[in-house]
């Protein structure tokens, strides 16, 4: 390495370790607040509650409505995620909004941070914001649906040891098979749990640009409350165009929370034997990355930029 360029590692490296820092810092802010908790919770205790009303349903000898263990699990696991989604906005319209009603950033900037560094800080410790909702309400999803009764199910589920499969498991996710031939394995346990996690990958981009319009909204405006009621009205209003099925059809490839929708529906496939096309979803995801790099550029442009004096 020659001389100059050693010169400039040393500030990269000096910048990578104060993000790296303030991250931390940033991230226990976020767990010290009570929203944060209140999201990670309400998310497990909403799948958890979805999870358990669609095990009793298709414990009825009368229901009509059956789940497998696979889909109980991507079902509950997806619309309590769609909860928590709503407060993670709100989670991250508050990031920076929050520091102006509070009156700290000046004190904060008033020490040798730079505006880029600390505003990089605040994304990454969304994005692990993000990541934890993600896995808190898989996790919960996973955990009751496993204990679903797999006789009660659409498709038959056969023990890999060859014995009876239990009525009640913990977890007691087992391999696809063929109704007609239970010899023949459509997808093997591994198969399918491989597709579902890689859905629930997925899901972080979407859910992460909404947080991201979020805190493009907290840093444009310094009112906490109204940054918070701004950005959970717009992401409810975009999450209404579900509903209208010819809006939806006509801005589905343009809005961000579309791939929320169309992963959910891949995620549920490999259960039912059908192998996932995931062309549309990689499609939405790819524009839900679009939103969150133009919401974070924006956003540190903006605040890097702004005069703070009071």
């Amino acid at each position: 390495m020659t001389p100059a360029a050693a010169t400039r590692a040393v500030p990269l490296l000096g910048s990578l370790r104060r993000l790296g820092r303030l991250t931390w810092v940033e991230i226990l802010k976020l767990i010290s607040h009570k929203l944060f908790p209140i999201t990670v919770l309400l998310t497990v205790l909403v799948t958890t509650a979805l999870a358990i009303a669609g095990r009793a349903v298709t414990e009825e000898s009368d229901s009509r409505i059956r789940f497998s263990n696979y889909s109980l699990w991507v079902a509950s696991a997806t619309y309590g995620l769609s909860v928590g989604t709503v407060l993670l906005v709100a989670v991250g319209a508050m990031a920076m909004s929050n520091e102006a009603t509070a009156r700290t950033l000046n004190t904060l900037l008033a020490r040798p941070i730079r505006r880029i560094e600390f505003a990089g800080a605040k994304l990454l410790s969304l994005l692990f914001a993000t990541v934890a909702v993600v896995a808190a309400a898989a996790l919960a999803g996973y955990i009751v649906g496993g204990t679903a009764q797999p006789a009660r199910t659409v498709t038959i589920w056969r023990d890999p040891g060859g014995g009876e499969q239990p009525r009640v498991g913990f977890p007691s996710y087992g391999p696809v098979v063929d109704p007609r031939d239970p010899d023949y394995v459509i997808f093997t346990r591994g198969e399918v749990m491989g597709e579902i996690l890689f859905g629930f990958a997925l899901l972080v981009v979407p859910v992460l640009a909404a947080v991201s319009l979020g805190f493009l909204i907290g840093t444009l405006i310094d009112a906490a409350g109204l940054a918070i009621g701004l950005s959970v009205g717009i992401f409810v209003t975009m999450e209404a165009t579900k509903f209208m099925p010819l809006l939806f059809d006509l801005a589905s490839y343009f809005a961000f929370n579309y791939p929320m929708n169309e992963i959910s529906i891949r995620m549920g496939e490999p259960g039912r034997g059908i192998a996932p096309v995931w062309d549309k979803a990689l499609l939405g995801v790819e524009t839900s990355a679009v939103y969150v790099a133009v919401c974070a550029l924006v956003s540190i442009i903006v605040f890097c930029r702004r005069d703070i004096t009071l």
